[in-house]
């Protein structure tokens, strides 16, 4: 889900503040061999979370920003900064691996493309992932914080599909469903 980038000078904490809860495992800068347009970027990342989840057989949890700017303000070539999260644990060079390939350039040098690292909360990296969002240029994205933040509530869907891959993934977790759907863990 991407997210309109105007918005109050306050959105930086507010969206820091939301993400907080999150055990967050990876943080990630992915570059691009080519100069890149948002449409593509977008479209690569999703590729990559999808071919994490196929691979890790769980569900990824992200929030992205990509950016054309600088943390000084000057214009630089489109890139992405992330963090991620799962229920089992993410392999630094599985998701290095997945750029890559995905990008198109099997010949990075030392990792020019992808560098990730485990994510360190003293460091900041939400805020620096959410610092350009009232920049009409960036655009920031999450997926499936909802399941790792247990402050967020949804309307859960009554589709067969839906309620499947609810099931699956409390299965998966050790978590009970309630009979409106809503999720709490199990004693």
């Amino acid at each position: 889900m991407n997210a309109a980038c105007q918005t109050t000078p306050s959105a930086q904490t507010a969206v820091a503040e939301w993400l907080q809860p999150v055990h967050w495992q990876l943080f990630a800068t992915l570059e691009f061999p080519w100069n890149a347009k948002p449409e593509t970027a977008t479209s690569k990342f999703d590729q990559m979370i999808d071919t994490m989840e196929r691979t890790l057989r769980t569900r990824v949890c992200c929030v992205s920003a990509s950016e054309t700017r600088s943390k000084s303000g000057a214009t630089v070539p489109l890139h992405i900064h992330a963090a991620f999260t799962a229920a089992s644990p993410i392999p630094r060079q599985l998701v290095a691996g997945i750029w890559t390939d995905g990008v198109g350039r099997t010949n990075s040098v030392g990792g020019d493309l992808a560098r990730v690292e485990p994510f360190n909360p003293a460091r900041g990296g939400i805020s620096y992932i959410v610092k350009l969002i009232n920049d009409p240029d960036c655009e920031w994205g999450f997926r499936n914080v909802h399941l790792f933040n247990r402050n967020i509530q949804i309307e859960p869907k009554t589709d067969h599909a839906s309620l499947r891959s609810a099931r699956r993934w409390q299965a998966q977790n050790g978590i009970a469903g309630s009979q409106h759907g809503l999720l709490s863990r199990a004693a």
